[in-house]
Formats: C-alpha cells, sequence, structure tokens
C-alpha cells in the first residue's frame, strides 16, 4: 500500500498546482532603461560622430571655395646681359618684384561656396537618419529581448508543473497503477519545454551580442527588459506619410539635389572668361646720358597686365562640363524618387503589420486567454470529478501556455513594427 500512498500525495500536490493558473508576468527589475540604451548608442557610435565632423568639415571648406585664390608673387632679375652679367651697364636691366592676382570667371566663387554648404547641411541630415536608426535597432533588440524573457517566464511555470506531472507519473508506474506510454509523454512534454528554453536562449544570445555592438558588452549584460511596450493608438497612415516627407533621408536628397542644381551654375559659370591681374615693379640701377651729355639716374619701371581666358572651344570643355552636371542632377533626382517610393511603401508595410497584429493581439486578450483559463479551470473540475482524464488537464494547460507565448509573440511583433513607424514617420511631440 506503500506506493499508492505516494500516488495519493502526489496526486494531492498536483490538485494543488492545478488550481492556479498561469499567473501573469510582472516587470523584472531592470538594471538599464531603454532611454539609458538609446543614450549609450548614440554616444558610441562612431559613424553618427563622422557624418557631423565631416559636415563640420564642408562647411570650413565652403568658406575656403568662396574666397579668391591666393596671389603670387614674383622676385627676380630681368634683361640680364649674358656677357657681363652686370646690373648697370644695359638701360633694360632691372631687379623687378610683382604680384598677380587670379579672378575665378563670373560667380563662381559664391556658387561653390553655396554648393558645399548645401553639401554640408545634407550630410547633417545624413547623420539625423543615423541618429534615428541607432534608436530604431535598439529598440528593436530591446522588444525581443523583452519577449524572449516574458516568454521564459511562461516557460518556466509550465515546466515546474510538468517536472510535477512527471513525478506523478513515475509514482503511479511504480505503484503498477500507470503505464509505460504514460511515463514516456510526461518525459516527451519535459523534453519539448527545455527545447523551448533552449531556442529562447540561443536567439538571447544572438540579439545580445547584437546589442553588445551598440552599447558594449558591460552595458548590454546590464539591460534585462522583461515587458514589451503595450499597444498604443495607431495614427492614421495618411497623417504617417504625410510627416514621412520630413525623414532625415528626404532633407538628404533635397538638399544634395540642391547642390547638384548649383554644380550646374557653376559650370555655367565657368564658360565665362576668368582673368589675371599682374603688376610689378622694376628697379633699375646705374646712370644713364642725358640729351646735355649729363649722367642722369635710370627711371625704375611700372607694369600693368591683365590676362584674359579665351573659352574657344568650349564645345568639348565648358559646355561638356555644364551637360555632365545636368545629368548627375537628372541622376540624383531619380535616385532620389525611387527612395521616396521605397520609404513609402516600408511604411505602409509597417503600418499594416501593426494594425493587423494590433488587432489580433486585443483578440488574444479578450477572447482566447480568458477562454484558455477557463478552459484550464473547466478541465481540473472536470477530474476532480471523476468526469474527465488527467490528459485533458495536461492538454488544457499546455494549450494555454501556447495561446498564452503565441500572445507575447504578436505583441512584440507589433512593437517591432511600431519602431519601424516611428523611424519613418517620426515620433510625435
Amino acid at each position: 500500500m506503500l506506493p499508492l500512498r505516494i500516488f495519493r500525495a502526489s496526486a494531492a500536490t498536483l490538485a494543488m498546482l492545478l488550481t492556479t493558473l498561469v499567473p501573469p508576468m510582472t516587470a523584472g527589475a531592470q538594471d538599464l532603461t531603454l532611454a539609458a540604451a538609446e543614450h549609450i548608442a548614440l554616444e558610441r557610435d562612431a559613424m553618427a560622430h563622422e557624418m557631423r565632423t565631416q559636415a563640420q568639415a564642408m562647411r570650413e571648406r565652403a568658406i575656403m571655395e568662396g574666397q579668391l585664390m591666393d596671389p603670387e608673387l614674383r622676385f627676380g632679375a630681368v634683361n640680364v646681359p649674358v656677357d657681363s652679367f652686370s646690373l648697370t651697364d644695359e638701360d633694360m636691366t632691372m631687379l623687378e618684384v610683382g604680384v598677380s592676382q587670379e579672378f575665378q570667371p563670373g560667380k563662381s566663387r559664391q556658387l561653390s561656396r553655396r554648393q558645399m554648404e548645401q553639401l554640408a547641411s545634407a550630410m547633417d541630415a545624413t547623420a539625423e537618419d543615423r541618429t534615428r536608426l541607432v534608436r530604431r535597432e535598439v529598440r528593436k533588440l530591446w522588444t525581443q529581448l523583452a519577449y524572449i524573457g516574458a516568454s521564459r517566464e511562461v516557460l518556466e511555470t509550465q515546466t515546474a508543473w510538468v517536472e510535477q506531472m512527471r513525478q506523478s507519473a513515475r509514482a503511479r508506474y511504480a505503484s503498477g497503477e500507470g503505464q509505460q506510454l504514460d511515463l514516456l509523454q510526461a518525459g516527451l512534454d519535459v523534453a519539448m519545454l527545455r527545447e523551448q528554453q533552449l531556442d529562447l536562449d540561443r536567439d538571447e544570445a544572438m540579439y545580445r551580442s547584437q546589442l553588445t555592438f551598440w552599447l558594449g558588452s558591460e552595458d548590454a549584460a546590464r539591460a534585462k527588459p522583461s515587458s514589451v511596450a503595450p499597444r498604443s493608438t495607431l495614427e492614421p497612415l495618411a497623417a504617417l506619410e504625410a510627416r514621412l516627407a520630413a525623414h532625415p533621408a528626404m532633407a538628404d536628397y533635397e538638399r544634395r539635389l540642391a547642390a547638384a542644381r548649383t554644380a550646374v551654375d557653376v559650370a555655367q559659370e565657368k564658360r565665362k572668361p576668368g582673368w589675371m591681374l599682374d603688376l610689378s615693379y622694376g628697379f633699375r640701377q646705374g646712370d644713364m646720358v642725358g640729351g646735355m651729355g649729363e649722367a642722369e639716374e635710370r627711371p625704375d619701371m611700372l607694369s600693368a597686365m591683365v590676362t584674359v581666358d579665351l573659352p574657344l572651344f568650349r564645345a568639348n570643355r565648358q559646355d561638356r562640363e555644364v551637360s555632365a552636371a545636368r545629368l548627375e542632377e537628372r541622376g540624383l533626382g531619380l535616385r532620389h524618387d525611387d527612395h521616396v517610393r521605397e520609404f513609402q511603401a516600408m511604411l505602409t508595410e509597417a503600418w499594416h503589420t501593426a494594425r493587423r497584429t494590433g488587432e489580433l493581439e486585443q483578440f488574444y486578450e479578450t477572447d482566447l486567454l480568458p477562454l484558455a483559463d477557463q478552459s484550464v479551470t473547466a478541465a481540473l473540475l472536470g477530474w476532480r470529478s471523476n468526469r474527465v482524464m488527467i490528459d485533458d488537464v495536461v492538454q488544457a494547460r499546455r494549450i494555454a501556455t501556447e495561446t498564452r507565448i503565441k500572445h507575447l509573440r504578436l505583441a512584440a511583433d507589433r512593437a517591432l513594427a511600431q519602431h519601424e513607424i516611428d523611424y519613418l514617420a517620426g515620433e510625435e511631440r
């Protein structure tokens, strides 16, 4: 009779465990908040810092582009006789110092400066886009880890219950009242849950390693998210599409297009002739014989020259440069149109995903989760009154667990889609 007592004790323990439904998950202590993780990731992101540095460098270069070329200083001896190398024998021999200054054609300097400033502004937009992307990636990883943590809590509760069932099956089999098939089924249930936990451990290691790239190993280890972001009201798609036009990636293309149009203006200005001013002063030494036979001091010489470019071969030079600039502008415009369509498609897909998964998530909360809990309770009451087998209770408990995990997956997918929407349309202020 001793094995029967063991079974009765196990059955009583089982009944006590069965009266407890799957408890709601509580948020675990988070050593690192999501806001802190985003801040760390942005501070560590070298690419965004490099982009902002490039923008500042372009602004410095813009100032340079707007300046005149450095003047050239010339110094030397002119018309020195080779037979004596004397600086006083010949009248035209002199020491000359001169300055020449080049002037770019038309308004090319001002336009070049404007073009560089537009490119710097485009780089600022690229850096802002990078900031949004970093936030999106950190939030997505945070959501995946939160799903894994919540799913693990559900599985751990189910694992403790299934382990108790296996002990009961062993006791029944040892007493001769159970079947070997029941013992095998109980073992398979435990193995299935362990496999699910192994899958979660593998996914957690993958997502945490990706989070390490953004946060570093120490801060990534401190991140312990346990709850997915709650569902909120989804904005109309039309309102989100209106905000999509202000996306930094859109501003990047628009500013680069403006720079390309300025490049066309620069090329057109180069069709005008450039010119250079050259001033020189010659110092002559020695005396010369005047009209009365008297020695007179040789006067110094001043020269001024203007050199003008002659764009006689514009068809294969300046015109080609204008044509190339226009083609580059056109190509960039076509790429921008394609980029707009791509972003609109991404936003539409993310919006529909968030809407559908949100509706299904709500259906789980209002219908399926309560029904799953009621099924477990009904199976438990039927087992107590000997109207159903314990296998029915096990099946009801398994379905309830799977329902909760599917609900968590839907919540995570909805949050991931919302993160994509926030990246594309920006967060509503």
